[in-house]
């Protein structure tokens, strides 16, 4: 059936009584100056799709793919909301009066759908849709507040989104879609502060457009891939005018700071922009957007990071401690025990120390024990301490030591009964584990009725495991003050190394590559001074634009139409990045064809010996 091109599909923004509104988003929860918006976007997203995995023998799949078309059959979808927008005085993106339409389309699959009646206002469909701050979560999720909803909204610069799904509980589609405008008067009646698409009003819910024809046009206009093939269900968001910090690089970094166990153990799979993140190919893609990560530690040394979320994940016996009830500071009992000073002795060896932290948690007055697996190791000379605590494979950032001293330290949750207690006790964007009037209610109607007892010995270990683990100081470093203090002495001659004179650093190692700048383009060659052979490196291509990550289009240049001359080694391209392999001693790798009147900004990135592959 053919439709005319002034279609559009019915926006809804509806009049409410004398019942109070809550105008704008709370933006200011998900958006601090530690934590970036894009970040706790990412975070989002992935613990929706986590919470709702269907099969748990395969992997939640999550995609975040970008579009830029023009607005042709998208008008339908937004020009009501543009036309609600202009109504409620709010700001219209220039793209669309330049019939340019940006939009990020956020998918799950291996998961449930949005699930729940579609006729119930309390229902798990329509929660999402209507009803923040209220959840049917039981705490087994990641998630539980009702809000973690709003950072899609943020998201985009419409403040809009349109979300189609599929349901694994009945197999059938519904699609609805959200726009946050501005509560204003309209005549003798008051418009409410959001649009929704959808057919028309039924008492405290909405009819659905639910004909075929809008189900399959609402998936072509958006590149909603669909659920018909190996996964039959899911959740997809369109997410029109995403702001711009939401890029490729930035979502991938943000997965692997916040999710990085769940990534490694094959609990989940990215496709961004059709860039594969998986337990494979974390380590490469890691190493190219590490100067996204928001965490310094990370962010200087990510191959350690994901070496101690290995540690962690192996199948090796850990070291045990079991503890009779979950107080702060009853670990320090332990300190003279064996098991403790063997494991002080392997840290002091530069190994890596597993432990498993048992204690007794009572839920309902059954007491069950439970869990967590401690990865610590010493931090390299001149490194930041990495100190990270996961629960079911995602991160809460801000529960770490004050003083993690010189130790790395990863703690990971995965135990059920001890997973739940802790979801009720986070705030409400999951960065932290928090004590309040409302947490202690909500863990009493829950069954745990001993309170954030438990909590805070989670919340204090960071810093006990620590103190735990680091040798007692019995006996004065004589040298301690050399380097403030000038110390006399009545020996003549040069001084020895046992004059406390710290020996000399070692050399610096040498680079890797030599890169030489031709007129149109670059090439690297193989360091002699460099011995330790094969390597791999990764080198990004962009015309400089004035930032420190200058963006990339493919109508700057594509790298099949360069020319590329290589020996000693072997390469493939992808978008902007020439992924180079098997280096060797003699490699040597040649790119020119560039705009002579542009200046080329290059990335030249060695990665993990071949061998190791």
């Amino acid at each position: 059936m053919n439709i005319a091109s002034t279609q559009t599909w019915n926006w809804i923004w509806p009049h409410v009584g004398a019942t109070p509104i809550n105008q704008g988003l709370d933006s200011e929860m998900f958006d601090r100056t530690d934590y970036p918006y894009s970040e706790t976007f990412v975070r989002e997203a992935i613990q929706n799709s986590l919470d709702a995995r269907l099969d748990p023998t395969k992997p939640v799949i999550t995609n975040f793919t970008f579009h830029s078309e023009g607005i042709g059959p998208r008008r339908a979808f937004l020009e009501p909301v543009m036309a609600h927008r202009k109504k409620a005085e709010l700001e219209i993106p220039e793209e669309w009066a330049n019939g340019h339409v940006r939009w990020l389309v956020v998918e799950d699959f291996n998961s449930k759908g949005l699930s729940g009646s579609l006729t119930s206002r309390t229902s798990d469909f329509w929660n999402y849709w209507l009803n923040f701050g209220i959840s049917n979560k039981d705490g087994s999720g990641r998630g539980g507040r009702g809000i973690g909803r709003v950072t899609f909204l943020i998201a985009s610069r419409l403040q809009s989104v349109i979300g189609y799904t599929r349901r694994s509980a009945d197999g059938t589609s519904a699609i609805c879609g959200m726009s946050v405008l501005r509560a204003k008067e309209d005549g003798d009646d008051f418009l409410s502060t959001h649009a929704y698409l959808a057919e028309e009003i039924s008492g405290n819910i909405y009819n659905l457009h639910s004909s075929p024809e809008f189900q399959m046009r609402t998936r072509s206009a958006f590149g909603f891939t669909g659920y018909d093939g190996e996964f039959t269900s899911g959740l997809g968001l369109a997410i029109p005018y995403p702001h711009k910090e939401l890029v490729p690089d930035g979502i991938l970094a943000a997965a692997i700071e916040n999710f990085a166990p769940a990534i490694m153990s094959g609990t989940l799979q990215l496709n961004v922009d059709g860039r594969v993140l998986d337990a494979c190919s974390i380590k490469e893609i890691a190493l190219d957007v590490s100067e996204r990560f928001n965490d310094e530690a990370i962010r200087n040394d990510v191959g350690r990071y994901l070496n101690l979320i290995q540690s962690a994940l192996n199948g090796t016996e850990p070291h045990k401690i079991a503890l009779a009830r979950a107080h702060k500071g009853d670990l320090e009992a332990l300190r003279t025990t064996a098991p403790v000073e063997a494991m002080r002795k392997r840290l002091a060896s530069e190994k890596t120390v597993v432990l498993q932290v048992e204690f007794p948690l009572e839920r309902k007055g059954k007491e069950a024990n439970v869990s967590l697996r401690a990865v610590i190791s010493t931090t390299p000379s001149g490194g930041k301490p990495i100190d990270r605590l996961f629960r079911e494979g995602m991160s809460l950032p801000d529960v770490r030591s004050k003083n993690p001293g010189e130790l790395d330290m990863l703690l990971l949750v995965s135990d059920g009964l001890l997973a739940t207690y802790l979801n009720f006790c986070e705030g409400k964007a999951h960065l932290d584990l928090l004590e309040s009037k409302d947490i202690r209610l909500k863990l009493e109607d829950n069954g745990f009725s001993r309170g954030p007892r438990a909590k805070r010995f989670i919340k204090a270990l960071p810093t006990e495991l620590r103190l735990l683990l680091t040798p007692d100081i019995t006996v004065p470093d004589s040298h301690v003050f050399n380097s403030f203090f000038s110390k006399p002495t009545d020996k003549p001659g040069k001084k020895s190394p046992d004059d406390g004179i710290d020996p000399p650093p070692p050399p610096p190692k040498p680079p890797v590559f030599k890169v030489e700048t031709l007129s149109d383009g670059l090439r690297i060659k193989a360091n002699p001074a460099f011995t330790d052979w094969p390597v791999n490196v990764t080198i990004g291509l962009a015309y400089a634009d004035g930032s420190r990550r200058p963006s990339w289009s493919p109508f700057d240049f594509k790298l099949d139409t360069l020319s590329i001359k290589h020996s000693d080694c072997d390469f493939t391209t992808e978008k902007n990045k020439v992924r180079v392999v098997n280096c060797g001693p003699e490699a040597e790798i040649a790119i020119t064809g560039f705009d002579t009147n542009r200046e080329l900004d290059t990335s030249i990135r060695p990665w993990k010996h071949a061998q190791t592959n």
